[in-house]
């Protein structure tokens, strides 16, 4: 299985206001690297509410770069592979909506989402909040930091698979009967 797990922490409501992302790259079903980054948000506000889920302050990335000064770094891991995130709809909206905003075209590549697979595959869990299922499968999750939560997903997909069997995400799609998604 190749994929690469993507989570993003925002500042505020505002879906371009990325201060930290995480991404877990998966080849051959095994973590082989990780990438963790303060980013300073836009806009550059904390709401209260979202500091107290993340614990990320406007002190922590005062200084730290915007995220568009990092997409070349980061598209490497996202651009013509297939992407995984635990409730993908937000963490692909996030990453839509900071590319529109500086008119950056959209990566070439596919996602799906951890929590569905979960649902599917982890039938007897009593809920499949990214906290549960990883505290199901004994995997460390220290909860709302990207990176963290990065690997967290990835250890869902690759645990699903070892459940049902599968070596590809192509096969994990077919035996769960969903469909990727396209950016």
């Amino acid at each position: 299985m190749n994929f690469t797990a993507l989570d993003f922490e925002t500042a505020n409501t505002h879906r371009t206001s990325i201060c930290a992302v995480g991404m877990a790259i998966v080849e051959n079903g095994k973590i082989v690297k990780t990438v963790s980054k303060l980013i300073k948000p836009i806009p550059d506000f904390y709401s209260y509410w979202n500091m107290q889920v993340h614990g990320i302050s406007p002190e922590m990335t005062k200084d730290a770069p915007y995220f568009i000064d990092v997409w070349n770094e980061l598209k490497e891991y996202v651009d013509s592979t297939t992407l995984v995130a635990h409730n993908a709809a937000f963490d692909v909206g996030v990453l839509r909506s900071v590319l529109s905003a500086h008119e950056v075209s959209y990566p070439k590549t596919d996602y799906f989402c951890s929590c569905s697979v979960s649902r599917k595959v982890f039938k007897e869990i009593e809920n499949h909040k990214l906290s549960t299922v990883c505290r199901h499968m004994n995997v460390p999750l220290n909860h709302h930091e990207a990176e963290s939560d990065a690997i967290g997903a990835a250890h869902i997909i690759i645990k699903a698979g070892e459940r049902l069997g599968v070596n590809s995400i192509e096969e994990l799609m077919l035996a769960l009967k969903m469909k990727l998604k396209v950016f």
